[in-house]
């Protein structure tokens, strides 16, 4: 009788993740990759993580390998064993796993760079870090608490803000939903200047 499989080798998906190590892959590992023809994304050389107490991790690079339809981890198993890696992992997002190759949402973590990040087999990588339309809608929701939080009227002092906080928020600002963020802007000084008039009349 076969051995019962566990219920996660029945877990389907299209992307998956696993680690590379240098000191225990082949030196061939990326062209074995390359070779399945499956599109596959490397993330830059990771040998500046360190733990909680400061120790440095073993160097290591993350990789992101994408399939035309689910497929299950013994698939993704057989295909990478060569590898010596670890078990892979299912991933939610694709676009979210290639922004943590250079920790770009993290930056309490050491920032790689974007342009060691490799795609193979026909990927774009500029194509993961394209907003889409619920991507933008969320940055412009934060952008409009933050004008109204902050009481900001001014277009350009909310522009350094942009350049500061996030690139989003800048591609936001001067590429999408302009002219929304300048009335939000408009009626804040609106609101800003009925305030102060309020008060020199209280004083």
């Amino acid at each position: 009788m076969a051995p019962k499989k566990k219920k996660y080798e029945y877990e389907k998906g299209r992307d998956w993740t696993f680690i590379v190590y240098p000191e225990s892959a082949p030196k061939n590992w990326r062209t074995v990759l390359d070779e399945t023809h499956i599109r596959w994304i490397e993330s830059p050389l990771h040998d500046k993580d360190v733990n909680a107490d400061g120790e440095v991790k073993k160097a290591h690079w993350h990789i992101l390998i994408s399939f035309d339809g689910p497929v299950t981890v013994t698939a993704v198993n057989k295909i990478i064993e060569p590898l010596n890696t670890p078990e892979p992992r299912k991933v939610g997002s694709g676009r979210g796993l290639v922004r943590y190759m250079i920790h770009l949402d993290n930056p309490e973590k050491y920032q790689y760079p974007v342009e060691e990040i490799i795609g193979h087999n026909g990927v774009d990588v500029a194509d993961y870090f394209k907003m889409t339309v619920t991507d933008s809608l969320t940055v412009m929701k934060d952008m409009i608490n933050y004008i109204y939080e902050n009481k900001v009227d001014n277009y350009a002092d909310f522009l350094m803000t942009c350049i500061e906080h996030s690139d989003d928020w800048f591609d936001v600002a001067v590429n999408h939903n302009t002219l929304a963020l300048n009335k939000m802007l408009d009626a804040m000084w609106q609101k800003n200047k009925a305030s102060n008039e309020m008060i020199h009349k209280g004083t």
